[in-house]
């Protein structure tokens, strides 16, 4: 399993299939092969199955949400090509389970497009 976490709230997590948390990250990486930071922090979750956004710069965690948000919406329009559908398991099943796990992502992305500030604990 793997998690992508928006902010410290549940409500702004999604936890899917290792794979599905991948091909997020691959098909968003796609879309920005500008952005070397970005790629370097999703390596870094793909090794971990998990991606902390909130946990990140705000410039960076920003930059991460918007371009899940644009990659996603993208693929559910039909603007964007996913990869998945070029993997071995990219059968009809596996893409509209993958479609279902955009629309939830879209769903947990904090109303503002970013995570909010961390509140102090205590």
């Amino acid at each position: 399993m793997g998690a992508i976490a928006f902010s410290k709230r549940p409500e702004h997590t999604v936890v899917y299939a290792g794979w599905v948390l991948r091909q997020v990250m691959d098909d968003t990486a796609s879309q920005h092969p500008e952005d070397s930071e970005m790629a370097e922090e999703f390596e870094s979750a793909k090794a971990i199955d998990g991606l902390m956004v909130y946990l990140l710069r705000p410039e960076l965690a920003a930059r991460i949400t918007a371009a899940i948000r644009e990659t996603a919406t993208g693929i559910l329009s039909g603007s964007v090509r996913s990869g998945v559908a070029e993997k071995h398991y990219g059968d009809e099943r596996t893409i509209a389970q993958y479609r279902q796990a955009l629309q939830g992502t879209l769903e947990v992305i904090p109303r503002g497009g970013s995570a909010p500030p961390l509140q102090p604990v205590g």
